[in-house]
């Protein structure tokens, strides 16, 4: 782990203490966690006919989903980062069922 210079409030450096067995000039340096990015999804406005889906984060690659003898085509956004799926609204309850919407790794676009 990286050591850091040990500062005070203020901002001024902190001496060592020699009579100390700890070198108080020094400090662990500790990495922030990241933080996940979030999606702004598409707006649904054919609601009657369709429900759309997008992959949480990006992708490698686009992907289609199987749903009963039906596939749903996974489509690249304007960037290819994330996939999206349009489904008819006769498949949607089958999408949800499917391992990818339920671990999270595709999301509902849908208005809440």
């Amino acid at each position: 782990m990286a050591r850091n210079r040990a500062r005070t409030t203020d901002g001024h450096f902190i001496a060592d203490d020699p009579t100390t067995e700890a070198n108080e000039a020094y400090e662990e340096a500790v990495k922030p966690a990241r933080k996940a990015r979030q999606n702004n999804a598409p707006k649904n406005d054919m609601k009657s006919e369709y429900s759309f889906f997008v992959s949480a984060n990006p992708e490698a690659n686009a992907f289609d989903i199987r749903v009963g003898d039906d596939i749903v085509d996974g489509r690249w956004d304007v960037e290819r980062q994330y996939v999206h799926w349009r489904v008819p609204t006769a498949l949607t309850e089958g999408f949800k069922m499917h391992h990818h919407v339920w671990s999270g790794r595709i999301i509902s676009c849908e208005d809440e």
